[in-house]
C-alpha cells in the first residue's frame, strides 16, 4: 500500500495508459483498490507484480499476470508479461533489465513453460522491448480491442522455457 502515493502521478494521467488495458485512475481510492487486488492475486498465485524504483522513486511496474497451471485436462503452466514505465524513465533500458529478471523468475522459480506478451501495433517502444527480450512473434490480431473511438490491432509474442534458456545462453556467451 505504500506504493499508492508514488503510483498516483502516472496512473492518474489520462494520456499515460493509451496503449494499456486499464484507464487512468480517477481517485486515490481506485489506486488503493488496484494495489489491494494485486496483493490478493499474489497471495492466490495468479499474479506477481513488482514496482521498479530508481533512486527511491517509483518509475515503473512489471509483472506476470494470469498464471494458469491447468485448464480442464490441459496442463499449461503459462503467464503473460505486462509492464509500464513512467515517461521520465522511458528509453533507459529499465524495463528490458527488469523483464529479464522477471522471465528468470517465471521460468525458474515458478516453473512456467510459456510466457506471452503483447502490445498494440502502434506501440513501437513496447515492441522493441519485446524483441530485445527474445520473444517470438506469433502474429497480429486485427481489431483486437476498442478504445478511444476506434479498433486497435495487437501484436502477440510468446516464449517457451527452452527458447528462454537458449536466448539467455546466447546473451551470456555473446554469440
Amino acid at each position: 500500500m505504500r506504493d499508492v502515493e508514488p503510483l498516483w502521478p502516472c496512473v492518474s494521467d489520462p494520456e499515460f495508459p493509451k496503449f494499456m488495458a486499464w484507464s487512468a485512475h480517477r481517485n486515490r481510492k481506485e489506486t488503493e483498490d488496484w494495489v489491494a487486488s494485486v496483493l490478493a492475486a499474489r497471495a492466490e498465485g495468479t499474479d506477481y507484480v513488482w514496482s521498479i524504483r530508481q533512486n527511491d522513486t517509483l518509475c515503473a511496474m512489471i509483472g506476470l499476470h494470469d498464471v494458469v497451471r491447468t485448464s480442464r485436462a490441459w496442463r499449461q503452466d503459462r503467464s503473460e508479461l505486462g509492464y509500464w514505465c513512467g515517461p521520465p524513465y522511458q528509453n533507459r533500458g529499465i524495463i528490458t533489465e527488469a523483464a529479464r529478471e522477471v522471465l528468470r523468475f517465471g521460468f525458474e522459480d515458478l516453473a512456467l513453460h510459456k510466457i506471452t506478451v503483447g502490445c498494440a501495433t502502434e506501440n513501437g517502444a513496447s515492441q522493441r522491448v519485446i524483441e530485445k527480450l527474445g520473444f517470438r512473434s506469433v502474429g497480429e490480431q486485427r481489431d483486437h480491442f476498442y478504445r478511444f473511438g476506434r479498433w486497435w490491432n495487437h501484436l502477440s509474442f510468446e516464449m517457451v522455457v527452452d527458447e528462454w534458456r537458449a536466448f539467455t545462453e546466447m546473451l551470456q556467451t555473446g554469440a
